[in-house]
């Protein structure tokens, strides 16, 4: 990629996916059905066998989220109308009585390396049950070799899983504006190479969002600045309800 359409796909990737910082909003509860997905875009394979004796058990689970932008909830005003807030209020809905907490440790333009570096101190001192990894958009906007993505990402699930917790990857975020000047393909590639190689859960946010923009669920082309925060929150709710459900199943 040349530095032209790289300065290109930044400038493209703050337009269209983080926006911000905004004024926090609280996003509207999602119609009946805008959030559905087909089944075969919610993975059941690997299970999470720890994640499931801790719901039956009514035993307290901690799952920390680890990411970029669109974990911090930039897009949306802040971490409140994130998606790893909206995760831990869909969890406690589906198991009551289960003390859930989503810790987001979501920080901006950030590598996967660069994330790897903040795991001892803002992921595995917290002790999580189960982190959540949203990682790749910097690593494919700054055009990384796939080799040292693909290494960075064994290395992290490595120590994440010395760490004692479990790992789900999230890839990257989908928006049309972006397939024709971010070549995404060979780090999408990547990641579902790690997720089969260490038997790690992969949430393919990508897909989903492109299903949920392809079939009209969500408009995510030429939206007024104005209404880009509200889309945001809407978006990260109905990832926090599609991956609560997904982890849901994949703990039975």
């Amino acid at each position: 990629m040349t530095r032209p359409i790289v300065m290109l796909a930044a400038a493209l990737i703050v337009a269209a996916l983080v926006v911000g910082p905004v004024a926090a909003q609280a996003p509207a509860a999602p119609k009946p059905g805008q959030c559905a997905v087909p089944a075969d875009l919610i993975a059941s394979d690997p299970t999470l066998p720890g994640l499931a004796k801790r719901f039956h058990d009514r035993q307290p689970v901690v799952i920390v989220a680890i990411g970029g932008a669109s974990t911090a909830g930039v897009a949306a005003g802040g971490p409140a109308n994130a998606y790893p807030q909206r995760l831990q209020e869909a969890l406690a809905r589906l198991h009551p009585g289960v003390a859930i907490t989503v810790i987001n440790k979501g920080v901006p333009r950030q590598t996967t390396r660069e994330m790897i570096a903040r795991f001892s101190a803002d992921v595995l001192a917290a002790k999580p049950n189960l982190v959540i990894w949203e990682t790749g958009t910097v690593d494919a906007v700054r055009s990384a070799e796939i080799d040292d993505f693909a290494t960075a990402l064994g290395d992290g699930i490595s120590a994440l899983r010395a760490g004692g917790a479990a790992v789900m990857l999230v890839n990257m975020q989908y928006n049309p504006s972006l397939a024709s000047v971010i070549d995404f393909g060979p780090y999408l590639d990547a990641l579902d190479r790690a997720a089969d190689l260490d038997d790690v859960y992969l949430f393919d946010r990508y897909q989903i969002m492109r299903y949920w923009s392809d079939s009209g669920r969500f408009n995510l082309v030429d939206v007024p600045k104005d209404k880009q925060a509200a889309l945001a929150g809407e978006i990260y709710r109905c990832l926090g309800e599609t991956m609560a459900g997904a982890l849901d199943r994949a703990a039975r």
